[in-house]
């Protein structure tokens, strides 16, 4: 199953993205709605003006960006009663933030026509769950580790 099947068995066509210049509240609202779609997808893709994949903004990338911001005595300081919407107003304050800082740049890139031996090789390799699927200089899709697994899964429980 590992050789016959390939990557366009697979990959998800439908992806999260955003242009190079967005905010993370930007990047955070668009991985929220293909979450509603997709529920383990935890990463947005990131594209130039000129529609070039610049690379991934991750979950953990995301948390990264606004951490810092969120954390700082000022924004959090205790002044406003309602902690709830202290919280809420600096979430809204840090999300401003533009995401060039918090990309990822090193990306895997599969071809539609590469076996799923050689997805799983890029997985081990990069120690990522996520691919990006290239084809003619264009970006067509993806493949997560639970696209993976699922076929590994059903190989073992048929």
């Amino acid at each position: 199953m590992m050789l016959r099947k390939r990557v366009w068995d697979i990959m998800r066509e439908d992806f999260a993205s955003v242009r190079e210049d967005a905010t993370l509240s930007e990047a955070i609202t668009a991985l929220r709605e293909i979450r509603s779609r997709q529920a383990d997808t935890s990463f947005v893709l990131v594209f130039s003006k000129n529609d070039k994949f610049m690379g991934v903004l991750s979950m953990w990338n995301l948390i990264q960006g606004i951490g810092p911001c969120l954390l700082k005595g000022s924004v959090l300081d205790g002044n406003e009663v309602d902690w709830d919407s202290a919280f809420a107003s600096a979430c809204r304050s840090c999300s401003q933030v533009r995401i060039s800082d918090c990309l990822q740049h090193d990306i895997p890139m599969l071809k539609p026509n590469d076996p799923l031996a050689r997805v799983l090789e890029v997985f081990l390799d990069y120690r990522r769950g996520r691919a990006v699927v290239e084809e003619g200089g264009r970006i067509i899709g993806v493949v997560c580790m639970a696209d993976l697994f699922k076929e590994i899964s059903d190989s073992l429980m048929p």
